[in-house]
């Protein structure tokens, strides 16, 4: 054989298992860019900064449950059963208010919803008003419809031999499926010694801090919400206030933040229960969840049971709240706080102040 003859044909082998490579990652589709899972597999939900982007695209649903990673542990088959629903989990670890409504705004354009269950925590309205989602480890072209920027999705070593591989074994075991999609904690340590190894109480409290330069992105970060509820009038939005623990409000107190934290709560609240479209459950003033670290690996995020609690209470077990309720609320949260951060917080530490 020629030598020309050996080049064209190896150039022809090396063609034909590119075009194999590519087929096989289109054909499983582990990040979901193109379509929903075929051959009768569950779709598994592990990735969440990969897989947002193309199951908002491609998967069907009618309804969104959001938050950040307090909200992983939800299964939101109950409230697929509970509200007669089918609901898509979008989820941005640590993110703010304009990242998850990046991800809503991208879910209007595909479906008309119905409903939107949102596991609003304080730290996500203290953050920037402008989306951050991307960095080194979310690439863009996950967020583009275009095929031709996906040379590194569909020409990528570790999609071909790690994550398709694993996504069919957990598609096969009913791991991450269903309303199970991006939970986490299984292999997690939940417990008062798991929660207080990531607090070390400081030796002495800080004076409250001035944050007159945190009050406009607070402000931008409410208005943002404001302005989704404004323009879908015909969707319900259901707000979730999650329990943080008692370590978390402790923390606040001795490194002068309480008040900023109270503070976000009594702008958004108020602004939020003013729509008519808008039901608000406020779980933060569940002292006997705060104070329990049973429920909890560290400050902030606690068990599925504590995720579960929170979607029974929405569907029969607690009303929303209400504006004229708002003010003997805080007053409640401000003396749980204040039990927790001078008599709770001793049965773990000693009394430095």
């Amino acid at each position: 054989m020629s030598k020309k003859k050996a080049l064209v044909r190896l150039g022809f082998f090396i063609i034909i298992e590119l075009v194999l490579v590519a087929l096989a990652v289109w054909v499983f589709d582990p990040f979901y860019q193109y379509h929903k899972p075929f051959f009768g597999m569950k779709a598994v939900l592990n990735d969440r900064d990969n897989q947002m982007a193309g199951s908002v695209r491609n998967f069907s649903y009618d309804s969104v449950l959001m938050g950040s990673s307090v909200a992983e542990n939800f299964d939101s088959g109950v409230l697929d059963r509970n509200y007669g629903c089918k609901t898509l989990k979008l989820i941005k670890a640590s993110g703010s208010v304009a990242d998850l409504l990046y991800y809503l705004d991208m879910a209007q354009e595909e479906h008309e919803l119905r409903n939107v269950f949102w596991c609003l925590d304080v730290p996500s309205l203290n953050s920037s008003p402008q989306p951050t989602l991307y960095d080194d480890d979310i690439p863009r072209y996950l967020h583009t419809r275009t095929m031709l920027d996906d040379l590194p999705y569909l020409f990528n070593k570790d999609i071909l031999f790690m994550k398709i591989p694993l996504m069919l074994a957990s598609s096969k075991q009913n791991i991450n499926t269903d309303g199970n999609a991006y939970n986490w904690a299984d292999d997690k340590e939940f417990g008062a010694r798991a929660a207080l190894r990531v607090y070390e109480r400081p030796k002495e409290k800080l004076a409250e801090q001035d944050f007159s330069n945190d009050k406009e992105d607070i402000e931008q970060s409410v208005a943002l919400i404001e302005k989704q509820i404004e323009k879908h009038p015909q969707i319900q939005y259901r707000f979730i206030i999650p329990p943080f623990s008692m370590l978390w409000w402790d923390c606040a107190y001795t490194n002068g933040t309480l008040e900023k934290n109270f503070y976000i709560l009594e702008q958004a609240v108020p602004r939020l229960l003013a729509f008519d479209n808008v039901e608000i459950y406020f779980f933060q003033n569940d002292y006997d969840v705060m104070c329990n670290l049973d429920y909890y690996m560290d400050m902030i995020h606690y068990s599925p049971d504590i995720n579960q609690y929170m979607l029974e209470q929405l569907h029969g077990g607690r009303s929303p709240i209400t504006l004229e309720e708002w003010d003997e609320i805080m007053l409640e949260l401000r003396r749980n706080v204040e039990s927790i951060t001078h008599e709770e917080i001793y049965k773990y530490y000693s009394k430095e102040y």
